[in-house]
């Protein structure tokens, strides 16, 4: 379960330390937002999409004194590794020879499953999304689509976190009602 973690400066500064307890909180609040993106990247293969988090975490916890705030959030820093990391996987030799000797089987499933995330992406989900108010829609996008969590998107969108969470509510209980009518 995701612990509250102090301000960004503050878990830099004990990360940059060596304070296991704030790595542990980074990796509770983190891991599964940034495993979503990697999963993406590597098409949705859950144990090579674990074994690239293990790694970017490694790195994040091996290079945490190269972040400088100035530059970006600490989400998207170690969204960045993880991204970096997770595309030099999927261009490496071993990786595409892998991908060529996925036996029919196994094929027949991905294409399944393929097929399910495909519908899911064809759905209009960004025309759906032009419901919203631009308020609305900003914070869907940040929260949704870019993976900050609610604290990182009221700092990016200079809102308080009590109105971030207010306008993403009233977002989904907008597209809840005008998918009930269509």
């Amino acid at each position: 379960m995701p612990q509250v973690l102090p301000s960004q400066a503050e878990l830099v500064i004990r990360l940059q330390r060596r304070d296991q307890e704030a790595f542990a909180m980074l990796y509770s609040n983190y891991s599964n937002a940034l495993l979503g993106i990697i999963r993406k990247i590597v098409n949705d293969d859950l144990e090579l999409a674990k074994d690239i988090l293990q790694e970017a975490m490694v790195k994040i916890w091996n290079n945490v004194n190269g972040y400088e705030s100035s530059k970006g959030t600490l989400f998207t820093w170690m969204l960045n590794i993880c991204r970096n990391l997770a595309i030099d996987r999927t261009r490496s030799r071993d990786f595409k020879n892998q991908s060529k000797n996925i036996s029919f089987n196994d094929q027949g499933t991905e294409v399944d499953e393929m097929t399910d995330e495909f519908k899911a992406d064809t759905i209009g989900v960004k025309k759906l999304l032009n419901v919203l108010s631009p308020e609305q829609k900003q914070v869907v996008d940040a929260v949704y689509m870019l993976g900050y969590t609610h604290s990182e998107a009221a700092a990016r969108l200079k809102l308080p976190v009590g109105t971030v969470k207010t306008r993403l509510r009233s977002a989904i209980m907008e597209l809840r009602k005008y998918i009930k009518s269509n």
